[in-house]
């Protein structure tokens, strides 16, 4: 069984090498989780922003710096991207239909 097709578009990255909004950070870990079978069955994605007011210093123009993780382990700054009804619903947000699965267990 081939791996499955990615699911939504791959948001760009900013200049800085991070998204500019948790939208495309979560966006990114969906797209990464959904065309690997077993990142589908492991990540809840995450998402923080990685800017943090240094006192002392000016704020900088650009505050916006979001990453994605597979887990909120990296602390409270990390929110779950995608609230979901886990009966009807994948961890992506995604409608499940227990006549297809995305990635069958016998893989």
């Amino acid at each position: 069984h081939p791996p499955p097709e990615p699911e939504g578009p791959a948001p760009k990255k900013a200049d800085d090498g991070a998204y500019a909004t948790k939208a495309d950070a979560c966006n990114a870990c969906r797209f990464s989780a959904t065309a690997s079978c077993a990142m589908y069955k492991t990540c809840i994605c995450h998402a923080t922003n990685a800017h943090f007011e240094i006192v002392g210093l000016p704020e900088p123009t650009d505050t916006n710096h979001w990453h994605w993780a597979c887990g909120g382990e990296g602390g409270e700054k990390y929110d779950v991207c995608f609230k979901v009804n886990e009966l009807y619903q994948d961890p992506f947000g995604d409608k499940l239909d227990p006549n297809n699965p995305k990635c069958p267990d016998d893989e």
